[in-house]
């Protein structure tokens, strides 16, 4: 900067030295008066005094312009003075310092877009708080889990964003231990569901927590269903094998004396033997069903075909109770997309209820055109389902009437496997039932392939 005003001071000076010296040899010649040459003379030093200034000021003007720019955030300005005096190598590091802010911000906006990134995709919900237990963080999940929105939660404690005092207790805690804090939590979303929570203490001076939130409804509801389908089918085993050997020990005590006797145990025995196969089979069906239900065949399927074939199985027994068949299928029904095999033991397994729980009447089956899609519905005058029994209807081994359903001889599993059937063709089945006057079972299949 010194050498700048030295070097300007000397060109000024120098210049205006020129212009006198030539005013001057301009008046001594008798061209211009001594008064006018003065006044020129003067003029001009007026206006080199005006401008040197200016020169000197002009490029500093440049470097505090640019330098209120990039303070307010455009990065992208630079400042375009070459000289290599000191504001030469000032606007050269004002230069060099945006391009490395440049470089950081960058690396900071993808670092955050990285984080952002794997936040979003983190199939677990993610809650993070200050010190004062106010949120400073959720990811999507949180948002869906809870019906929450991140930007009306910044700020806010976690008590007033979920409302629930046992998670602001647990938040709390792991606060004023230090230390990681796990536990199961049964939270309204508004539905009641259980979350495994894991809460980490942040390091640093304003400190916080980050809470993981893995939803744990499902699989404790899958371990529920195990352990009561372990336990219902231990019982459905047992009860005919202990029939069976109750029998086969009164047979070896003497009862194989007695013709008539030892005839009717052996035919209480065949019978508890084939409910027991019959039994078996299902669990059989079922667990092949659930392994395969991504990947059952998907070929043309005539459904008229299909169900016509079950309800001549059924036609024997159906008449047997004096029932009759009432089948309703339209000669356009399209073809709808899966397993023949399986899809016959759907209408087999609903046709084999309905003549069961039906003693008088008639059984109907229809079907119609549904939405991109075929429906089937199979329908009886039987003893109907109450309606606080028709959400489990299709649960493993449940019985409406199990005085009736052992009477006649079920395994509980006939619906269960209507249903996984159904399902993994994409399919849906409905049921509505009134108690004394019967029950229709709807099956929504696709007609896509």
């Amino acid at each position: 900067m010194r050498r700048r005003i030295q070097r300007t001071a000397i060109s000024s000076l120098l210049l205006l030295w020129l212009v006198l010296t030539v005013l001057w040899a301009v008046s001594a010649a008798g061209y211009l008066s001594q008064t006018v040459a003065m006044v020129l003379g003067l003029l001009f030093a007026v206006v080199v005094a005006a401008a040197v200034p200016r020169f000197i000021s002009e490029p500093l003007f440049r470097v505090a312009e640019t330098a209120e720019k990039i303070a307010e955030g455009d990065l992208t300005k630079t400042i375009q003075i070459h000289e290599s005096d000191e504001v030469g190598k000032l606007a050269q590091s004002f230069n060099q310092m945006a391009q490395r802010l440049r470089g950081t911000l960058s690396m900071v906006t993808q670092e955050k877009n990285r984080m952002q990134a794997i936040l979003d995709s983190m199939a677990d919900g993610v809650i993070a708080v200050d010190g004062e237990t106010r949120v400073i963080l959720i990811n999507p999940v949180v948002e869906e889990a809870f019906g929450l929105n991140e930007e009306a939660s910044l700020g806010k404690t976690v008590l007033e964003v979920v409302r629930d005092y046992e998670l602001d207790r647990l938040f709390r805690q792991a606060l004023d231990s230090g230390r990681p804090v796990q536990q199961e939590l049964r939270i309204l979303t508004p539905d009641p569901r259980l979350f495994r929570v894991h809460l980490t203490p942040l390091r640093g001076a304003q400190g916080g927590v980050v809470a993981l939130f893995r939803d744990i409804t499902e699989r404790r509801q899958l371990e529920k269903m195990r352990t009561e389908f372990v336990a219902n089918a231990s019982h459905e085993l047992r009860t005919p094998l202990t029939s069976i050997r109750g029998f086969i020990e009164t047979l070896w005590d003497g009862a194989l004396d007695d013709p008539e006797t030892a005839r009717r145990f052996l035919t209480i025995i065949d019978e508890e033997t084939r409910r027991l196969n019959e039994l078996v089979d299902d669990l059989l069906k079922l667990a092949t069903i659930e392994e395969r239900r991504n990947l059952f065949r998907r070929q043309p399927v005539e459904l008229a075909e299909v169900v016509q074939r079950a309800v001549e199985i059924f036609e024997t027994r159906a008449r047997q109770k004096g029932l009759r068949f009432s089948v309703e299928l339209p000669a356009d029904l399209p073809p709808v997309a899966g397993d023949v095999n399986l899809l016959s033991q759907v209408f087999i397994n609903l046709l084999d209820n309905a003549v069961k729980f039906t003693d008088k009447g008639e059984i109907g089956i229809r079907a119609w055109k549904e939405d991109g899609g075929v429906a089937v519905e199979v329908r009886d005058t039987g003893i109907g389902i109450t309606p606080e029994h028709l959400s489990r209807i299709f649960e493993r081994f449940f019985r409406a009437d199990k005085s009736r359903t052992s009477e006649l001889g079920g395994t509980g599993l006939g619906l269960a496997i209507v249903k996984h059937i159904v399902e993994g063709h994409g399919g849906e089945v409905r049921v509505t039932s009134r108690p004394g006057e019967g029950s229709a079972f709807t099956v929504l299949l696709s007609t896509g392939f």
